[in-house]
Protein backbone atom coordinates (compact mmCIF):
# COMPACT_ATOMS: atom_id res chain seq x y z
CA UNK A 1 0.00 0.00 0.00
CA UNK A 2 1.21 3.50 -0.83
CA UNK A 3 2.62 5.41 2.12
CA UNK A 4 0.99 8.70 3.11
CA UNK A 5 3.11 11.21 4.98
CA UNK A 6 1.07 12.76 7.79
CA UNK A 7 2.11 15.64 10.03
CA UNK A 8 0.20 16.28 13.25
CA UNK A 9 0.57 19.51 15.20
CA UNK A 10 -0.74 18.87 18.72
CA UNK A 11 -0.91 22.52 19.67
CA UNK A 12 -1.61 23.96 23.10
CA UNK A 13 -4.57 25.90 21.68
CA UNK A 14 -5.19 24.30 18.26
CA UNK A 15 -4.28 21.06 16.51
CA UNK A 16 -3.81 20.60 12.76
CA UNK A 17 -3.07 17.81 10.28
CA UNK A 18 -1.30 17.96 6.91
CA UNK A 19 -0.57 15.09 4.54
CA UNK A 20 1.14 14.26 1.25
CA UNK A 21 1.13 11.31 -1.17
CA UNK A 22 1.51 10.65 -4.87
CA UNK A 23 -2.07 9.50 -5.43
CA UNK A 24 -4.09 11.50 -2.89
CA UNK A 25 -2.34 14.86 -3.27
CA UNK A 26 -0.15 14.45 -6.39
CA UNK A 27 2.88 15.08 -4.22
CA UNK A 28 1.55 18.32 -2.75
CA UNK A 29 1.28 18.87 1.01
CA UNK A 30 -2.34 19.54 1.86
CA UNK A 31 -4.38 20.45 4.92
CA UNK A 32 -6.78 17.85 6.29
CA UNK A 33 -10.15 19.36 7.22
CA UNK A 34 -11.13 18.03 10.65
CA UNK A 35 -14.84 17.28 11.29
CA UNK A 36 -16.04 18.67 14.63
CA UNK A 37 -19.18 19.82 16.37
CA UNK A 38 -19.79 23.56 16.06
CA UNK A 39 -23.25 23.36 17.65
CA UNK A 40 -25.39 20.53 19.06
CA UNK A 41 -26.14 18.18 16.15
CA UNK A 42 -24.13 20.29 13.68
CA UNK A 43 -20.78 19.07 12.32
CA UNK A 44 -18.44 21.16 10.21
CA UNK A 45 -15.02 20.44 8.68
CA UNK A 46 -12.46 23.00 9.82
CA UNK A 47 -8.69 23.28 9.20
CA UNK A 48 -7.97 23.66 12.94
CA UNK A 49 -9.21 21.59 15.86
CA UNK A 50 -9.26 23.60 19.10
CA UNK A 51 -7.36 21.50 21.66
CA UNK A 52 -10.19 21.66 24.21
CA UNK A 53 -12.13 18.82 25.85
CA UNK A 54 -15.50 19.47 27.48
CA UNK A 55 -17.24 17.04 29.82
CA UNK A 56 -21.00 17.67 29.50
CA UNK A 57 -23.55 17.04 32.21
CA UNK A 58 -25.54 13.87 31.58
CA UNK A 59 -28.72 15.92 30.98
CA UNK A 60 -27.07 18.67 28.95
CA UNK A 61 -27.45 17.09 25.49
CA UNK A 62 -29.33 14.38 23.69
CA UNK A 63 -27.19 11.54 22.37
CA UNK A 64 -28.14 12.59 18.84
CA UNK A 65 -26.65 16.06 19.52
CA UNK A 66 -23.13 14.68 19.80
CA UNK A 67 -22.89 12.27 16.84
CA UNK A 68 -19.76 12.54 14.71
CA UNK A 69 -19.09 10.81 11.35
CA UNK A 70 -17.47 7.88 13.24
CA UNK A 71 -19.95 7.72 16.13
CA UNK A 72 -20.62 9.55 19.38
CA UNK A 73 -18.45 10.24 22.41
CA UNK A 74 -19.09 11.13 26.06
CA UNK A 75 -16.58 13.98 25.70
CA UNK A 76 -16.83 16.94 23.33
CA UNK A 77 -13.63 17.96 21.55
CA UNK A 78 -12.94 20.98 19.36
CA UNK A 79 -14.86 24.14 18.50
CA UNK A 80 -18.02 23.37 20.47
CA UNK A 81 -15.96 22.32 23.51
CA UNK A 82 -14.22 25.69 23.59
CA UNK A 83 -17.49 27.60 23.28
CA UNK A 84 -19.23 25.53 25.98
CA UNK A 85 -16.27 25.92 28.32
CA UNK A 86 -16.57 29.70 28.05
CA UNK A 87 -20.04 29.49 29.56
CA UNK A 88 -19.47 26.90 32.27
CA UNK A 89 -16.62 26.44 34.73
CA UNK A 90 -15.24 23.12 35.98
CA UNK A 91 -15.87 21.11 32.80
CA UNK A 92 -13.22 22.27 30.32
CA UNK A 93 -9.73 20.83 29.82
CA UNK A 94 -7.31 23.19 28.09
CA UNK A 95 -3.53 23.70 27.75
CA UNK A 96 -3.04 20.01 28.54
CA UNK A 97 0.20 19.88 26.55
CA UNK A 98 1.86 22.29 28.96
CA UNK A 99 0.88 20.03 31.87
CA UNK A 100 2.90 17.18 30.34
CA UNK A 101 6.13 18.76 31.58
CA UNK A 102 4.89 20.27 34.84
CA UNK A 103 7.56 20.35 37.54
CA UNK A 104 5.38 18.94 40.33
CA UNK A 105 2.45 17.23 38.57
CA UNK A 106 3.06 13.87 36.91
CA UNK A 107 1.92 13.36 33.33
CA UNK A 108 -0.27 10.45 34.46
CA UNK A 109 -1.86 12.21 37.44
CA UNK A 110 -5.59 12.84 37.10
CA UNK A 111 -5.70 16.61 37.64
CA UNK A 112 -7.58 18.09 34.64
CA UNK A 113 -9.71 20.15 34.65
CA UNK A 114 -7.86 21.75 37.53
CA UNK A 115 -11.17 23.32 38.70
CA UNK A 116 -13.26 20.21 38.00
CA UNK A 117 -16.75 19.91 39.42
CA UNK A 118 -17.34 16.95 41.72
CA UNK A 119 -19.25 15.00 39.06
CA UNK A 120 -16.58 15.50 36.37
CA UNK A 121 -14.07 12.69 35.88
CA UNK A 122 -10.59 14.15 35.88
CA UNK A 123 -8.09 13.23 33.17
CA UNK A 124 -4.32 13.09 33.23
CA UNK A 125 -2.26 15.18 30.76
CA UNK A 126 -1.20 11.97 28.99
CA UNK A 127 -4.84 10.84 28.72
CA UNK A 128 -5.77 14.18 27.14
CA UNK A 129 -2.95 13.75 24.62
CA UNK A 130 -4.27 10.28 23.83
CA UNK A 131 -7.85 11.60 23.52
CA UNK A 132 -6.78 14.28 21.02
CA UNK A 133 -4.74 11.81 18.97
CA UNK A 134 -7.62 9.33 19.02
CA UNK A 135 -9.99 12.02 17.79
CA UNK A 136 -7.67 12.98 14.91
CA UNK A 137 -7.13 9.31 14.04
CA UNK A 138 -10.88 8.64 13.95
CA UNK A 139 -11.40 11.70 11.78
CA UNK A 140 -8.72 10.53 9.34
CA UNK A 141 -9.91 6.91 9.18
CA UNK A 142 -13.50 8.01 8.67
CA UNK A 143 -12.47 10.15 5.69
CA UNK A 144 -9.85 7.76 4.26
CA UNK A 145 -11.04 4.25 5.24
CA UNK A 146 -8.74 2.67 2.65
CA UNK A 147 -5.68 4.38 4.16
CA UNK A 148 -5.85 3.81 7.94
CA UNK A 149 -3.60 6.21 9.80
CA UNK A 150 -2.10 3.34 11.81
CA UNK A 151 -0.43 2.15 8.60
CA UNK A 152 0.94 5.53 7.53
CA UNK A 153 4.15 7.48 8.10
CA UNK A 154 3.22 9.85 10.95
CA UNK A 155 5.23 12.67 12.51
CA UNK A 156 3.96 14.49 15.62
CA UNK A 157 5.31 17.87 16.68
CA UNK A 158 6.33 18.81 20.22
CA UNK A 159 7.89 21.95 21.72
CA UNK A 160 11.66 22.07 21.26
CA UNK A 161 11.97 22.53 25.01
CA UNK A 162 9.83 19.51 25.99
CA UNK A 163 11.60 17.47 28.64
CA UNK A 164 12.30 13.74 28.02
CA UNK A 165 9.35 12.58 30.13
CA UNK A 166 6.91 14.73 28.14
CA UNK A 167 8.31 13.36 24.88
CA UNK A 168 8.02 9.82 26.17
CA UNK A 169 4.38 10.38 27.15
CA UNK A 170 3.57 11.80 23.70
CA UNK A 171 5.09 8.77 21.99
CA UNK A 172 3.38 6.44 24.46
CA UNK A 173 -0.01 8.04 23.75
CA UNK A 174 0.57 7.60 20.02
CA UNK A 175 1.65 3.97 20.43
CA UNK A 176 -1.40 3.20 22.59
CA UNK A 177 -3.71 3.93 19.64
CA UNK A 178 -1.49 2.11 17.16
CA UNK A 179 0.46 5.00 15.65
CA UNK A 180 4.11 4.36 14.81
CA UNK A 181 5.04 8.02 15.07
CA UNK A 182 8.24 10.02 15.13
CA UNK A 183 8.57 13.34 16.94
CA UNK A 184 9.94 16.62 15.63
CA UNK A 185 10.41 19.96 17.36
CA UNK A 186 7.86 22.64 16.47
CA UNK A 187 10.35 25.38 15.45
CA UNK A 188 12.22 22.83 13.33
CA UNK A 189 8.94 21.76 11.72
CA UNK A 190 8.19 25.42 10.93
CA UNK A 191 11.59 25.66 9.25
CA UNK A 192 10.87 22.51 7.23
CA UNK A 193 7.61 24.12 6.10
CA UNK A 194 9.64 27.06 4.81
CA UNK A 195 12.05 24.66 3.08
CA UNK A 196 9.16 22.84 1.40
CA UNK A 197 8.16 26.07 -0.34
CA UNK A 198 11.61 26.94 -1.67
CA UNK A 199 12.54 26.03 -5.21
CA UNK A 200 16.19 26.18 -4.09
CA UNK A 201 16.90 27.14 -0.49
CA UNK A 202 20.56 27.95 -1.23
CA UNK A 203 19.33 30.98 -3.20
CA UNK A 204 18.22 32.49 0.11
CA UNK A 205 20.66 31.11 2.68
CA UNK A 206 24.47 31.36 2.53
CA UNK A 207 27.25 29.68 4.47
CA UNK A 208 27.50 30.90 8.10
CA UNK A 209 23.99 32.35 8.02
CA UNK A 210 22.15 31.92 11.30
CA UNK A 211 18.36 31.72 11.25
CA UNK A 212 16.50 32.55 14.47
CA UNK A 213 13.15 30.73 14.53
CA UNK A 214 10.65 32.47 16.82
CA UNK A 215 7.61 30.27 17.35
CA UNK A 216 4.94 31.97 19.47
CA UNK A 217 2.01 29.63 19.91
CA UNK A 218 -1.10 29.87 21.99
CA UNK A 219 0.56 28.79 25.21
CA UNK A 220 4.32 28.62 24.63
CA UNK A 221 7.19 30.45 22.98
CA UNK A 222 9.93 28.32 21.43
CA UNK A 223 13.24 29.67 20.16
CA UNK A 224 15.73 27.82 17.96
CA UNK A 225 18.87 28.66 16.00
CA UNK A 226 19.70 27.03 12.67
CA UNK A 227 23.06 27.58 11.03
CA UNK A 228 24.23 27.06 7.45
CA UNK A 229 27.54 25.19 7.29
CA UNK A 230 29.90 24.20 4.49
CA UNK A 231 30.80 20.50 4.48
CA UNK A 232 33.27 19.66 1.70
CA UNK A 233 31.84 22.36 -0.52
CA UNK A 234 28.20 21.45 0.14
CA UNK A 235 25.88 23.68 2.14
CA UNK A 236 24.30 21.89 5.09
CA UNK A 237 21.83 22.93 7.79
CA UNK A 238 22.38 22.37 11.50
CA UNK A 239 20.20 23.16 14.51
CA UNK A 240 22.70 24.63 16.98
CA UNK A 241 20.58 25.78 19.92
CA UNK A 242 17.08 25.59 21.41
CA UNK A 243 15.56 27.69 24.15
CA UNK A 244 14.08 26.61 27.45
CA UNK A 245 10.38 25.88 27.96
CA UNK A 246 8.67 29.31 28.04
CA UNK A 247 4.99 29.27 29.08
CA UNK A 248 4.16 32.49 27.31
CA UNK A 249 2.10 32.99 24.15
CA UNK A 250 -1.03 34.30 22.54
CA UNK A 251 -3.20 33.13 25.43
CA UNK A 252 -1.29 35.50 27.73
CA UNK A 253 -2.13 38.39 25.42
CA UNK A 254 -5.81 37.48 25.51
CA UNK A 255 -5.73 37.32 29.30
CA UNK A 256 -4.04 40.74 29.50
CA UNK A 257 -6.95 42.24 27.58
CA UNK A 258 -9.44 40.21 29.64
CA UNK A 259 -8.25 41.60 32.95
CA UNK A 260 -8.10 45.09 31.49
CA UNK A 261 -11.75 44.96 30.40
CA UNK A 262 -12.78 43.26 33.66
CA UNK A 263 -11.13 46.14 35.51
CA UNK A 264 -13.02 48.71 33.42
CA UNK A 265 -16.32 46.94 34.12
CA UNK A 266 -15.51 46.79 37.84
CA UNK A 267 -14.99 50.56 37.88
CA UNK A 268 -18.45 50.87 36.33
CA UNK A 269 -19.91 48.71 39.11
CA UNK A 270 -20.08 45.37 37.27
CA UNK A 271 -18.25 42.47 38.94
CA UNK A 272 -17.80 39.47 36.67
CA UNK A 273 -18.11 35.89 37.90
CA UNK A 274 -15.52 33.20 37.13
CA UNK A 275 -17.56 31.67 34.30
CA UNK A 276 -17.90 35.09 32.66
CA UNK A 277 -14.12 35.58 32.64
CA UNK A 278 -13.79 32.64 30.21
CA UNK A 279 -16.42 34.15 27.91
CA UNK A 280 -14.73 37.56 28.16
CA UNK A 281 -11.41 36.01 27.14
CA UNK A 282 -12.93 34.67 23.92
CA UNK A 283 -14.55 38.01 23.21
CA UNK A 284 -11.27 39.84 23.80
CA UNK A 285 -9.44 37.40 21.50
CA UNK A 286 -11.87 38.15 18.67
CA UNK A 287 -11.66 41.91 19.28
CA UNK A 288 -7.85 41.80 19.42
CA UNK A 289 -7.58 39.98 16.10
CA UNK A 290 -9.94 42.45 14.42
CA UNK A 291 -8.10 45.52 15.74
CA UNK A 292 -4.61 44.22 14.95
CA UNK A 293 -5.39 42.87 11.48
CA UNK A 294 -7.56 45.70 10.18
CA UNK A 295 -5.74 49.01 10.12
CA UNK A 296 -8.87 51.13 9.72
CA UNK A 297 -10.58 49.86 12.89
CA UNK A 298 -10.20 51.99 16.00
CA UNK A 299 -12.46 50.13 18.42
CA UNK A 300 -14.32 46.84 18.84
CA UNK A 301 -17.25 45.82 21.02
CA UNK A 302 -16.78 43.16 23.68
CA UNK A 303 -19.93 41.30 24.74
CA UNK A 304 -20.20 38.97 27.75
CA UNK A 305 -23.28 36.84 28.55
CA UNK A 306 -25.10 37.55 31.81
CA UNK A 307 -27.54 35.54 33.90
CA UNK A 308 -30.56 37.72 34.44
CA UNK A 309 -34.28 37.26 35.01
CA UNK A 310 -35.29 38.51 31.60
CA UNK A 311 -36.80 36.06 29.14
CA UNK A 312 -34.34 37.44 26.61
CA UNK A 313 -30.60 36.82 26.68
CA UNK A 314 -28.82 39.31 28.91
CA UNK A 315 -25.40 40.66 28.01
CA UNK A 316 -22.74 42.94 29.43
CA UNK A 317 -20.99 45.18 26.92
CA UNK A 318 -17.74 47.09 26.86
CA UNK A 319 -15.43 48.56 24.24
CA UNK A 320 -11.82 47.74 23.47
CA UNK A 321 -9.92 50.56 21.77
CA UNK A 322 -6.94 50.15 19.47
CA UNK A 323 -4.82 52.39 21.71
CA UNK A 324 -5.46 50.00 24.61
CA UNK A 325 -4.45 46.99 22.53
CA UNK A 326 -1.26 48.72 21.39
CA UNK A 327 -0.36 49.62 24.96
CA UNK A 328 -1.07 46.20 26.46
CA UNK A 329 0.10 43.92 23.63
CA UNK A 330 2.79 45.79 21.74
CA UNK A 331 4.40 47.58 24.67
CA UNK A 332 3.79 44.79 27.17
CA UNK A 333 4.90 41.75 25.14
CA UNK A 334 7.25 43.30 22.56
CA UNK A 335 9.05 46.20 24.32
CA UNK A 336 12.39 47.55 23.18
CA UNK A 337 15.25 45.77 24.97
CA UNK A 338 19.03 45.75 24.73
CA UNK A 339 21.21 42.73 24.02
CA UNK A 340 22.05 41.00 27.27
CA UNK A 341 18.81 41.79 29.07
CA UNK A 342 17.35 38.74 30.80
CA UNK A 343 13.83 37.75 31.69
CA UNK A 344 12.87 39.34 34.98
CA UNK A 345 12.02 37.19 37.97
CA UNK A 346 9.60 38.18 40.72
CA UNK A 347 9.28 36.88 44.26
CA UNK A 348 6.53 34.26 44.31
CA UNK A 349 3.99 33.68 47.03
CA UNK A 350 4.75 30.79 49.36
CA UNK A 351 1.34 29.22 48.74
CA UNK A 352 -0.16 29.29 45.27
CA UNK A 353 -3.08 27.69 43.45
CA UNK A 354 -2.01 24.51 41.68
CA UNK A 355 -1.72 25.53 38.06
CA UNK A 356 0.72 25.86 35.18
CA UNK A 357 4.04 27.53 35.98
CA UNK A 358 3.62 30.60 33.84
CA UNK A 359 6.44 33.01 33.08
CA UNK A 360 6.55 36.05 35.34
CA UNK A 361 8.05 38.27 32.61
CA UNK A 362 5.66 38.74 29.64
CA UNK A 363 8.27 40.50 27.43
CA UNK A 364 8.93 38.07 24.57
CA UNK A 365 11.70 40.34 23.29
CA UNK A 366 13.48 40.03 26.65
CA UNK A 367 13.32 36.23 26.44
CA UNK A 368 14.81 36.48 22.93
CA UNK A 369 17.61 38.71 24.23
CA UNK A 370 18.40 36.20 26.99
CA UNK A 371 18.41 33.27 24.53
CA UNK A 372 20.77 35.03 22.13
CA UNK A 373 23.06 36.16 24.93
CA UNK A 374 23.33 32.70 26.46
CA UNK A 375 24.20 31.24 23.05
CA UNK A 376 26.40 34.22 22.04
CA UNK A 377 24.57 34.49 18.74
CA UNK A 378 23.81 37.35 16.37
CA UNK A 379 21.43 35.83 13.78
CA UNK A 380 21.11 37.53 10.42
CA UNK A 381 17.80 36.01 9.33
CA UNK A 382 14.51 35.55 11.16
CA UNK A 383 11.67 33.07 10.62
CA UNK A 384 8.44 33.74 12.52
CA UNK A 385 5.78 31.17 13.25
CA UNK A 386 2.51 31.22 15.17
CA UNK A 387 -0.93 32.74 14.77
CA UNK A 388 -0.06 35.93 16.67
CA UNK A 389 2.07 36.96 13.69
CA UNK A 390 -0.98 37.06 11.44
CA UNK A 391 -1.14 40.62 12.74
CA UNK A 392 0.98 42.92 10.53
CA UNK A 393 1.27 45.34 13.47
CA UNK A 394 2.80 42.72 15.76
CA UNK A 395 5.10 41.44 13.02
CA UNK A 396 6.36 44.92 12.18
CA UNK A 397 6.78 45.80 15.87
CA UNK A 398 8.90 42.69 16.47
CA UNK A 399 10.94 43.34 13.31
CA UNK A 400 11.71 46.86 14.54
CA UNK A 401 12.64 45.65 18.02
CA UNK A 402 14.87 42.89 16.61
CA UNK A 403 16.67 45.42 14.41
CA UNK A 404 17.41 47.46 17.53
CA UNK A 405 18.40 44.37 19.52
CA UNK A 406 20.77 43.10 16.81
CA UNK A 407 22.10 46.60 16.08
CA UNK A 408 21.27 46.47 12.38
CA UNK A 409 19.24 48.64 10.06
CA UNK A 410 17.84 45.70 8.13
CA UNK A 411 16.45 42.48 9.57
CA UNK A 412 15.96 39.88 6.85
CA UNK A 413 12.65 38.11 7.46
CA UNK A 414 12.17 34.78 5.71
CA UNK A 415 8.75 34.54 4.14
CA UNK A 416 6.85 32.18 6.42
CA UNK A 417 4.44 29.47 5.48
CA UNK A 418 0.85 29.91 6.64
CA UNK A 419 1.41 30.88 10.25
CA UNK A 420 -1.39 28.76 11.72
CA UNK A 421 -0.46 25.58 9.84
CA UNK A 422 3.29 25.70 9.22
CA UNK A 423 4.18 23.25 11.99
CA UNK A 424 1.84 20.52 10.72
CA UNK A 425 2.90 21.15 7.13
CA UNK A 426 6.58 20.97 8.06
CA UNK A 427 6.02 17.71 9.94
CA UNK A 428 4.46 16.17 6.85
CA UNK A 429 7.38 17.36 4.70
CA UNK A 430 9.85 15.97 7.25
CA UNK A 431 8.14 12.56 7.06
CA UNK A 432 8.35 12.72 3.29
CA UNK A 433 12.05 13.54 3.02
CA UNK A 434 12.86 11.01 5.73
CA UNK A 435 11.46 8.32 3.46
CA UNK A 436 12.32 9.70 0.02
CA UNK A 437 15.41 11.82 0.64
CA UNK A 438 16.08 15.54 0.62
CA UNK A 439 17.82 18.24 2.64
CA UNK A 440 17.62 17.55 6.38
CA UNK A 441 18.52 19.80 9.27
CA UNK A 442 21.13 18.10 11.40
CA UNK A 443 19.49 18.07 14.81
CA UNK A 444 21.34 16.23 17.48
CA UNK A 445 20.73 16.54 21.19
CA UNK A 446 19.86 20.05 22.31
CA UNK A 447 21.74 19.72 25.61
CA UNK A 448 24.43 17.70 27.35
CA UNK A 449 22.91 14.81 29.30
CA UNK A 450 24.44 13.50 32.52
CA UNK A 451 23.90 10.60 34.89
CA UNK A 452 24.39 11.07 38.62
CA UNK A 453 27.23 9.12 40.23
CA UNK A 454 27.52 8.94 44.01
CA UNK A 455 30.99 9.55 45.45
CA UNK A 456 31.67 7.54 48.65
CA UNK A 457 32.86 9.60 51.61
CA UNK A 458 33.24 9.16 55.37
CA UNK A 459 30.01 9.76 57.29
CA UNK A 460 29.56 13.43 58.20
CA UNK A 461 26.62 14.55 60.37
CA UNK A 462 23.87 16.17 58.30
CA UNK A 463 25.66 15.72 54.96
CA UNK A 464 24.59 13.13 52.35
CA UNK A 465 27.11 11.48 50.09
CA UNK A 466 28.08 13.92 47.31
CA UNK A 467 26.64 13.36 43.83
CA UNK A 468 28.73 14.11 40.72
CA UNK A 469 27.27 14.25 37.20
CA UNK A 470 29.01 12.32 34.39
CA UNK A 471 28.32 13.35 30.78
CA UNK A 472 26.95 10.36 28.85
CA UNK A 473 25.48 12.13 25.80
CA UNK A 474 26.91 15.47 24.58
CA UNK A 475 25.11 18.35 22.90
CA UNK A 476 24.71 17.78 19.15
CA UNK A 477 24.99 13.99 19.35
CA UNK A 478 23.08 12.51 16.42
CA UNK A 479 20.55 9.75 16.95
CA UNK A 480 21.68 6.33 15.79
CA UNK A 481 25.35 7.27 16.14
CA UNK A 482 28.26 5.23 17.43
CA UNK A 483 28.42 3.85 20.94
CA UNK A 484 30.71 5.78 23.31
CA UNK A 485 32.67 4.16 26.15
CA UNK A 486 33.14 6.16 29.33
CA UNK A 487 36.81 6.28 30.33
CA UNK A 488 36.47 5.20 33.98
CA UNK A 489 35.17 2.13 35.77
CA UNK A 490 32.18 2.43 38.08
CA UNK A 491 30.41 0.43 40.76
CA UNK A 492 26.83 -0.75 40.10
CA UNK A 493 24.39 -1.88 42.82
CA UNK A 494 22.32 -4.91 41.77
CA UNK A 495 19.45 -6.83 43.32
CA UNK A 496 17.82 -4.04 45.35
CA UNK A 497 15.72 -1.09 44.16
CA UNK A 498 17.92 1.92 43.45
CA UNK A 499 17.48 5.36 41.90
CA UNK A 500 19.30 6.74 38.87
CA UNK A 501 19.34 10.53 38.58
CA UNK A 502 19.66 12.37 35.27
CA UNK A 503 20.58 15.96 34.45
CA UNK A 504 20.87 18.20 31.42
CA UNK A 505 22.89 21.34 30.81
CA UNK A 506 21.34 24.79 30.48
CA UNK A 507 23.67 25.90 27.68
CA UNK A 508 24.76 24.67 24.27
CA UNK A 509 28.52 24.06 24.74
CA UNK A 510 29.21 20.41 23.94
CA UNK A 511 31.03 18.42 26.64
CA UNK A 512 33.15 15.31 26.17
CA UNK A 513 31.69 11.94 27.06
CA UNK A 514 32.88 11.16 30.58
CA UNK A 515 33.48 14.77 31.62
CA UNK A 516 32.49 15.44 35.22
CA UNK A 517 30.44 18.17 36.87
CA UNK A 518 31.34 17.92 40.55
CA UNK A 519 28.83 17.92 43.38
CA UNK A 520 29.72 21.57 44.06
CA UNK A 521 28.74 22.58 40.52
CA UNK A 522 25.78 20.26 39.96
CA UNK A 523 23.34 23.07 40.84
CA UNK A 524 24.20 24.61 37.44
CA UNK A 525 22.44 21.68 35.74
CA UNK A 526 18.72 20.98 35.39
CA UNK A 527 17.68 17.76 37.10
CA UNK A 528 15.32 15.55 35.10
CA UNK A 529 12.94 12.82 36.20
CA UNK A 530 14.80 9.94 37.90
CA UNK A 531 14.48 6.23 37.17
CA UNK A 532 13.74 3.83 40.05
CA UNK A 533 14.58 0.26 39.13
CA UNK A 534 15.76 -3.08 40.49
CA UNK A 535 18.56 -4.58 38.38
CA UNK A 536 18.72 -8.38 38.14
CA UNK A 537 21.56 -9.62 40.33
CA UNK A 538 22.51 -12.64 38.20
CA UNK A 539 25.09 -14.68 40.07
CA UNK A 540 25.82 -11.83 42.48
CA UNK A 541 24.33 -11.37 45.93
CA UNK A 542 21.39 -9.10 46.73
CA UNK A 543 22.61 -5.51 47.08
CA UNK A 544 26.17 -6.31 45.96
CA UNK A 545 28.26 -3.72 44.12
CA UNK A 546 29.65 -4.84 40.75
CA UNK A 547 32.58 -3.30 38.86
CA UNK A 548 31.34 -2.14 35.45
CA UNK A 549 32.31 -0.17 32.37
CA UNK A 550 29.63 2.16 31.01
CA UNK A 551 28.77 2.66 27.35
CA UNK A 552 26.22 5.11 25.97
CA UNK A 553 24.48 5.82 22.67
CA UNK A 554 21.25 7.40 21.46
CA UNK A 555 19.02 5.12 19.40
CA UNK A 556 17.11 6.04 16.25
CA UNK A 557 14.03 6.45 18.48
CA UNK A 558 15.74 9.07 20.64
CA UNK A 559 16.33 6.78 23.60
CA UNK A 560 19.55 7.11 25.55
CA UNK A 561 20.84 3.56 26.06
CA UNK A 562 23.31 3.22 28.92
CA UNK A 563 24.84 -0.23 29.27
CA UNK A 564 26.76 -1.31 32.34
CA UNK A 565 29.11 -4.13 31.32
CA UNK A 566 30.45 -6.39 34.08
CA UNK A 567 34.25 -6.41 34.00
CA UNK A 568 34.35 -9.95 35.46
CA UNK A 569 31.68 -11.69 33.36
CA UNK A 570 29.45 -11.26 30.33
CA UNK A 571 26.54 -9.75 32.29
CA UNK A 572 25.18 -6.49 30.88
CA UNK A 573 22.57 -4.21 32.50
CA UNK A 574 20.74 -1.65 30.34
CA UNK A 575 19.08 1.65 31.28
CA UNK A 576 16.83 3.45 28.81
CA UNK A 577 16.09 7.17 29.00
CA UNK A 578 14.18 9.27 26.49
CA UNK A 579 16.19 12.25 25.19
CA UNK A 580 14.57 12.70 21.80
CA UNK A 581 15.09 16.16 20.32
CA UNK A 582 13.55 15.57 16.90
Amino acid sequence: MEQIFIGIDLGTTHSAVFYASDSLTQGEIRSFAIPQLIAPGQVSELPLLPSFIYSPHETEFLQSDLVLPWGDSPLIIGQLARELGAKSSGRLVQSAKSWLCHATVGAEEHVLPIDALEEVTKLSPSQVTEQLLTYLSNAWNSHFPDYPIQQQNVVITVPASFDPAARTMTEKAAATIGLNAKLIEEPLAAFYAWLSEQEKWTNTLDVDDQVLVIDVGGGTTDLSLIQVTDIDGNLQLERIAVGRHILLGGDNMDMALTYHIAGKLAQEGTQLEAWQISALTQACRTAKESLLQHGDMTEASVVVPDRGRSLFANTIKSTLFKEEVNQLILNGFFPQVAMGERAQKTTRSGIRTLNLEYETDPAITRHISEFLSVNQSIPNKILLNGGVFNSPVITETLRTQLANLLNTTDVIMLTPSHLDFAVAKGASYFAQINAQGGIKVKSGLAANYYIGVESPMPAIPGMPAPMDAICVAPFGLEEGGEEAILPSEFSLVVGEEVQFRFFQSNQSDAQNVGSVVSSFGIASLTELSPIRIRLFEGHYKFGESVRVVLTAKVSDLGILLIQACDTQSDLIWTLEYQVRES
